[in-house]
């Protein structure tokens, strides 16, 4: 398991990864387990923030379980990016499982 720890330069590694040129890699999934969720709106913040990450196309948080399922391209940001924005928004992330989407 991989835990995150606040990173104060996310924005300034997002500009860099933007700043990168799509090409054919495949968009991935990552499972996130998400600590800290003690009512039904912490699901909300979790996921704004994580969509705040550019490069993440969908987030679903889901309260009973805590885990966070993130689809993302990894040429614009990284699995450390997206549990690092839980993190930072208050709610340790863990990585659970990844994997990368069917085409």
């Amino acid at each position: 398991i991989v835990t995150f720890s606040g990173i104060g330069l996310v924005s300034a590694i997002q500009a860099e990864n933007v700043s990168q040129s799509e090409s054919s890699i495949s968009e991935q999934t990552a499972s996130f387990s998400i600590e800290r969720m003690t009512c039904a709106a912490c699901p909300v913040t979790v996921s704004k923030a994580m969509k705040g990450v550019e490069g993440v196309k969908d987030v679903s948080v889901d309260y009973d379980t805590k885990i966070a399922t993130v689809a993302f391209n990894p040429e614009l940001t990284t699995i450390e990016l997206i549990g690092a924005a839980s993190t930072n928004a208050g709610y340790p992330a863990a990585l659970i499982s990844k994997m990368p989407e069917e085409s």
